[in-house]
């Protein structure tokens, strides 16, 4: 099973002889069409499409459904119209319904969650390359939801925030929106006459319907829609203009902050600024300085089972958008954790354990120049210290550097390399790697990708690579995925996120989902994961065979219940609690799995996960729920609560963990609107304090009031950490 590093360079010449090679691509196939119509003013913003501009347009109306009877024609009618202007590209849609009052509509906040409501949404392939997309969503309250599609939805970046307007308005024969997206806020290519690729869903949350203008197939998989090789065709378009080429984003912050145990509130008074260039039609130069990220949202707390590094996903606005062109790494899907990452932006202003690190300033260059995709990202943090466990932790001011290139090749795959530096400013220290990925589509539903890696850093030489190799089938009924994984002993992208070294890793899994129209059940899936670890002296450190049933009800509930057997051997005990210790040795453990979440689109929503059984020498039982009450359309409110009870043979090995979070949000509009996030974490004895008062007032422009504060409980309490604040950005366009 040993990987061939010669394999692995032979391969390296293949993929860069692709990469810069004159390969062309294209997409011969008939597609729906629909055409804009060009008009002299603009219109007026208030959803109700009454304007006489609108009934001059060409509308379609021929939806098709993918769920839940693949094929039919949709069960309500929907219309699109598409208009244009100087600046902006219009929408006006009609969403007709024969039973209005049970629309469902919960979430009015910007970038809410909307799958459990009913929305409208829109695909736009603006540079009409087959692969990547722009996504808007909207629903009944106004609540606007946008996303970065690339590769097909095989990375898709759910924090973009793009500038653009929804206005919508509730009918007796069912709901109409109005949108505006200024085209300054697409990419594209230059041209007299454009033809883009378009398409256009809607989701009838009551019936659990989804529906498309271009028809998505089930045997795309789950991630069908965003599909952008399947979009129909947007015409009409000429003479556009992409407008002002840049954006200044100043911002002003100022207010209080603690920021250690004994020290005293401080007032703060700080600048910022975000500037964005557009350098090309379709690639654009973002610049900051003076970086503050007051507003985000704190981590989830979590309690560690295992001896590697938790996964924190990243938060902050700025490294968010363009993350997506940044991905290198083995392959995981949404609901799993990623097992190593090249590289991930965390790593930059914060600390191990979460702490701010001061953001000096950052550039980053991202888009798409022929058939090439570019990120290029610099950033320099300042030097800080602070104290942990009384001890004095300095941190040393630091450049950090990513270069990305990657091309397309055939219809709908890729190969890419990246550049990765981190070079200490007070000292000599470094840490480099390189890189480069692949991923070829074999057809629909067959993919193959991998990565190849290696970093160097001093005192480190030898058995610093890593290689990954997967194969994925996904369709409907089947679906089957197996990779091979190999990361050495001295792999150390301090860039990156790699919880474990020193490896060779396969993983399969295989799964049917049937759809047997019984006791009102819309599809079951029954599969088998089989993970097996060893390191490279050939000793077994891990191997898992989870085997399970989920059911997918029509009303949107599911059930889970699997069965998973463990292997660990654990060379080096590890530390679960403080005190408390895992032995080192081998570890046989099975436990029984179960899940249920029902239907998210109800007013209250409830989700129980139960874990019991054993755990490595010893017993575990788990419950993890949660809860969603939707009081009206403006208050929603979310609860979890997190409990680990541990039975081990060993001092002190009886206890129990207990996490607990809520969520409260309150919606005034969809422009403005209050958070307040609790965390009670009793293992760390921490009481955690978010809260968020957010008002967009135009369209880029936000004012942010925000209090943070970090408690630490018990006899000797005291508060780590606290920030009161308020920040304003303003944007101007040239």
């Amino acid at each position: 099973m040993k990987l061939k590093i010669e394999r692995i360079s032979c391969f390296f010449v293949v993929s860069l002889f692709i990469l810069f090679s004159p390969f062309l691509f294209g997409l011969d196939s008939e597609a729906l069409q629909i055409t804009a119509l060009k008009i002299s003013r603009p219109i007026n913003m208030d959803g109700h499409l009454k304007e006489t501009l609108w009934r001059s347009a060409l509308f379609v109306n021929n939806f098709i459904q993918k769920e839940p009877n693949e094929g039919a024609y949709a069960t309500e009618p929907t219309e699109i119209r598409v208009l244009y202007d100087d600046q902006y590209l219009y929408f006006g849609v009609v969403c007709f319904d024969s039973q209005p009052e049970k629309i469902v509509a919960n979430e009015m906040r910007r970038d809410g969650e909307l799958q459990n409501d009913d929305y409208f949404e829109i695909f736009i392939d603006a540079s009409h390359d087959h692969r990547n997309a722009f996504y808007f969503a909207v629903n009944p309250l106004g609540a606007r939801r946008d996303a970065l599609i690339r590769d097909e939805g095989s990375n898709i970046n759910w924090n973009w925030d793009g500038i653009w307007i929804a206005k919508v308005k509730r009918t007796e024969r069912g709901w109409t929106a109005e949108i505006a997206i200024p085209f300054y806020t697409l990419r594209f290519k230059k041209g007299k006459n454009q033809t883009w690729g378009i398409n256009f869903g809607r989701h009838i949350a009551r019936k659990r319907e989804e529906i498309y203008w271009s028809p998505i197939l089930r045997d795309y998989g789950w991630s069908g829609k965003y599909k952008v090789s399947y979009c129909g065709h947007l015409q009409g378009l000429e003479n556009l203009n992409q407008g002002k080429r840049i954006q200044i984003t100043p911002y002003l912050i100022g207010g209080s902050i603690q920021e250690e145990e004994e020290a005293s509130l401080t007032r703060s008074v700080d600048l910022g600024l975000d500037l964005k260039y557009r350098l090309t039609s379709n690639l654009t130069a973002d610049i900051t300085i003076n970086t503050d990220f007051a507003q985000v949202e704190a981590d989830q707390e979590q309690f560690n089972m295992t001896r590697f590094s938790l996964f924190f996903p990243e938060k902050r606005g700025f490294f968010l958008e363009g993350a997506d062109i940044f991905r290198v790494g083995e392959r995981y899907r949404p609901y799993e954790p990623p097992s190593t990452l090249f590289f991930f932006s965390r790593t930059i202003g914060l600390s191990e354990d979460g702490r701010e690190i001061p953001v000096i300033g950052g550039v980053r260059i991202t888009g798409k120049t022929g058939s090439y995709d570019l990120g290029i990202l610099n950033v320099l943090t300042d030097s800080t210290s602070y104290e942990e466990d009384d001890e004095q932790v300095n941190i040393e001011k630091t450049n950090y550097s990513v270069i990305r290139v990657k091309r397309d090749f055939l219809e709908k795959s890729t190969v890419g390399i990246m550049v990765l530096s981190k070079d200490s400013l007070d000292s000599s220290y470094y840490n480099r790697g390189a890189a480069f990925d692949f991923n070829l589509a074999l057809g629909k539903s067959l993919k193959m990708g991998g990565y190849a890696g290696k970093t160097f850093t001093p005192d480190l030489k030898g058995k610093d690579w890593a290689a990954n190799l997967d194969f994925i089938w996904e369709s409907d009924f089947f679906m089957a995925d197996v990779s091979y994984a190999d990361v050495g002993e001295n792999f150390n992208s301090e860039l990156g996120f790699v919880p474990r070294t020193d490896i060779r890793k396969i993983k399969a899994n295989l799964g049917i989902g049937p759809r047997p129209n019984i006791l009102n059940i819309r599809q079951m899936f029954f599969f088998n994961n089989f993970i097996y670890i060893e390191n490279h002296s050939g000793q077994l450190e891990s191997r898992n065979i989870l085997t399970g049933m989920f059911n997918l009800f029509q009303n949107g509930s599911n059930l889970l219940l699997a069965y998973m057997q463990n292997y660990e051997y654990l060379t080096d005990g590890f530390e679960i609690k403080e005190n408390v210790f895992i032995p080192s040795e081998a570890h046989k453990f099975n436990q029984f799995i179960g899940w249920f979440e029902s239907d998210k689109s109800k007013s209250i929503a409830l989700r129980t996960e139960v874990n019991l059984g054993q755990f490595y020498n010893g017993r575990l039982f788990r419950v993890n729920t949660s809860g969603i009450l939707k009081l009206n359309k403006n208050l929603n409110m979310e609860f979890i609560y997190d409990r680990n009870q541990f039975d081990l043979p060993v001092d002190g090995g009886k206890f129990t963990t207990n996490i607990v979070a809520a969520r409260v949000i309150y919606s005034f509009t969809p422009d403005l609107y209050a958070k307040a996030y609790l965390q009670w974490n009793d293992d760390e004895n921490l009481l955690i304090n978010n809260f968020l008062f957010r008002w967009i007032y135009k369209p880029g422009a936000n004012i942010y009031f925000i209090y943070n504060e970090t408690r630490k409980l018990g006899s000797e309490g005291y508060i780590q950490d606290r920030a009161l604040m308020l920040k304003v950005s303003f944007l101007f366009n040239y």
